[in-house]
Formats: C-alpha cells, sequence, structure tokens
C-alpha cells in the first residue's frame, strides 16, 4: 500500500474536502468514526459506507430511464421503422419506446461499482468490507458503471439528491486514485497527499470557505482569470498580437474585493511540504521566487481601480510563517495555516487573515 498516512488530522482533512466539494451542510452528519482512522482512503471507504446505509433507509435515487423493446401490448411510442426492421408484427409484437422510472440509473450505477471495487482492493479494512457486502445486496437489479470523465458529464445535481452529490465526490476520487498492478491485477491506492492533487483540493477549500464565511454585503470573493495587459506582455514580446499563443492563462485561485474599502486581495494557494528554500550562497532560507513573481503578476494585470494587494497561503503543520513585504507591485503577505490545529481554530486564523488586507 501506498503511503497514505496524513499529516493532516483526519477530521480536518475530511472538512476540507466538504468545502472543496461544496457538500457543507452533510459534513458534520457524514463525518462517523473519523478518530478510528489516520488513513485518508479509509476514511474516505467509511464515509461512503455510511452514506450508502442512509441511501439504503431513506430509498434510491430513481430517473426516467429510455427503454426500448418488443411488446405484445402497447407502451409508450411505436417504433415503426424498428418494427418492421426487425420483423416484429410476424410475431404479433411491436417495438415500443417508453420512459421507465427505475433505480438503475446513473447515480446508483456508479455507487454500485464503487462498492465492488472497495470490497476487491486490498487496502480496504476487513470491517468495512462487511459492511459494504451486506449493503451490496441491496444494489440487486442496478449495474455497475465506473464514473469516468463521460459518465461524469450525464450527473445533474439538484435538491433532492444532495447526499448522493457527497457520494459520487468520493466514487471520483476514488476512482481516480486506484491504480491496478499490471502483474496480478490488485488495485491500490496513489499517495493520497501528493502535491498535484491536494493541491486542487486546498486552493478549492479555500476559496469555498471564504465565500461561505464572509459577509457577501461586504465581500465578493470569486477567482476570476486575468487578461495580460498589454504593456506586460510587450515587456516580453515586440509584438503584442502575436505573443497571445505563448502566455500562461492568469488563472486566480482566490480573490476577496472589500466593496466599502476598495481594496482587492489575490491569495494564491500553494500547497507545498517546503514553503521556503535555501538560498544558493548561503543556509538563509527565502520563499520561493516563482511564488513571488507568480502573485505579483496577477497583480500587475489586474484591473481592479482600487488597492491591490497579494498574499502566498501555505499550509504548515508545525512551522509559523507570517510575514509581509511591500514591493514593486503592492504589499505581499506570506502566510502559514496550520492544519493539524483545532478546526476552530483553522477557521478563526482564515478569516483573520482574509481581513488582514483592510488593515
Amino acid at each position: 500500500m501506498s503511503d497514505t498516512k496524513t499529516p493532516i488530522p483526519i477530521k480536518n482533512l475530511f472538512y476540507m474536502l466538504c468545502y472543496a466539494w461544496d457538500v457543507l451542510s452533510i459534513k458534520d452528519d457524514m463525518l462517523v468514526g473519523s478518530d478510528d482512522y489516520n488513513d485518508a482512503y479509509n476514511l474516505l471507504a467509511r464515509v461512503f459506507s455510511h452514506g450508502i446505509g442512509k441511501i439504503i433507509r431513506s430509498g434510491f435515487h430513481r430517473s426516467y430511464i429510455p427503454m426500448e423493446e418488443e411488446l405484445s401490448t402497447l407502451r409508450g411510442k411505436i417504433d415503426v421503422q424498428e418494427s418492421i426492421n426487425r420483423l416484429s408484427m410476424q410475431r404479433k409484437q411491436l417495438v415500443c419506446s417508453y420512459d421507465e422510472y427505475s433505480t438503475d440509473d446513473i447515480f446508483n450505477q456508479i455507487l454500485n461499482y464503487t462498492i465492488a471495487a472497495l470490497i476487491k482492493n486490498p487496502n480496504v479494512d476487513i470491517s468495512i468490507k462487511r459492511q459494504l457486502k451486506k449493503q451490496k445486496m441491496f444494489f440487486a437489479g442496478i449495474g455497475e458503471t465506473a464514473p469516468t470523465l463521460s459518465n461524469r458529464k450525464k450527473l445533474v445535481f439538484n435538491r433532492n439528491n444532495v447526499t448522493y452529490k457527497l457520494l459520487i465526490r468520493v466514487a471520483i476520487m476514488l476512482y481516480d486514485n486506484t491504480t491496478v498492478n499490471e502483474e496480478d491485477g490488485k488495485e491500490t491506492f496513489k499517495d493520497f497527499f501528493r502535491q498535484e492533487h491536494m493541491q486542487k483540493v486546498y486552493e478549492k477549500f479555500l476559496l469555498n470557505f471564504y465565500a461561505a464565511h464572509l459577509d457577501k454585503t461586504k465581500y465578493r470573493v470569486h477567482a476570476p482569470k486575468f487578461v495580460w495587459l498589454k504593456s506586460s506582455v510587450e515587456d516580453i514580446f515586440d509584438d503584442y498580437e502575436d505573443a497571445g499563443d505563448y502566455m500562461p492563462e492568469l488563472r486566480s485561485d482566490i480573490v476577496i474585493e472589500n466593496k466599502e474599502s476598495g481594496i482587492q486581495f489575490i491569495i494564491d494557494a500553494k500547497y507545498y511540504r517546503e514553503a521556503m528554500v535555501k538560498s544558493h550562497h548561503s543556509d538563509a532560507e527565502k520563499f520561493r521566487r516563482d511564488h513571488i513573481s507568480q502573485v505579483m503578476t496577477y497583480m500587475i494585470n489586474s484591473t481592479f481601480s482600487g488597492t491591490k494587494r497579494g498574499a502566498l497561503l501555505y499550509p504548515t503543520v508545525c512551522r509559523v510563517i507570517d510575514s509581509k513585504r511591500n514591493i514593486a507591485t503592492g504589499m505581499v503577505f506570506f502566510k502559514g495555516i496550520n492544519l493539524d490545529a483545532d478546526w476552530r481554530d483553522i477557521e478563526s486564523e482564515l478569516l483573520k487573515f482574509a481581513k488582514i488586507a483592510d488593515l
């Protein structure tokens, strides 16, 4: 099994995922037995099984499924051409097309697929597998469909299937982070905390956290895509028009705008184990130059008419990062959020930091 031991307490990790997935309304109800696990995937499997239990008790989601079959009695619409092609009328039948209100829809098929995958995975605890095996019996008559990219596009969430939203998210995360050994065909989990994976979770968590907690009458929270200013491009290329294909996208992580003070706070989230690196010429540690350049580029190309301030926000466990520098583009803050702390302290620290630019 890959190293899935978490540098972040499991409860905090789950809260982060609930913010990132925008399923806050059910985060406390689904967080069961979390203190028993220090493995991210077994936590997700436990949460998944708990959610399946709730669906079994409350009832499965149903959808209208398009059906087509030969029938001796009329149902729905007659497909005349198909009836002729199949010579159905010689058997005193007709090809009928109709919609059946069924539990065998893509939502339940993905859940059923995930149950089967977890049961087969050697990394899942035996106690969870036992529960999943019992739950799978309730999926009799429901097919199994993997949450591939094409199948994800077919999913439409609404107020009536909000419980499914979390379970489908878990199913997708498990699917995307499972590898199959070509020699023995066994499934194993990837390192949950690899940087490229957690970077997306971290960014989305922070954006949705601030959107949920900051006063909407005073603050605007969004993640705009900035457009390169002509002056910025011409510093690099002679011809502005021909440079478009070579310039990277300026897609921000979190932007908080104070409508009262006219201050724009551009926060760049960096999920790095080490926020600072040693200088080539000494043992002194410095913030990464490319990180500073990125937030400066956002500030330069933002067309916000008020005061612009930037920040680099890192996750930390034991190191204190809390400083600011007044540079060419304006004030830039450097902050580490201790994700090993009590969740209430994390919330308090994040909200305090969001308002520091107003001071």
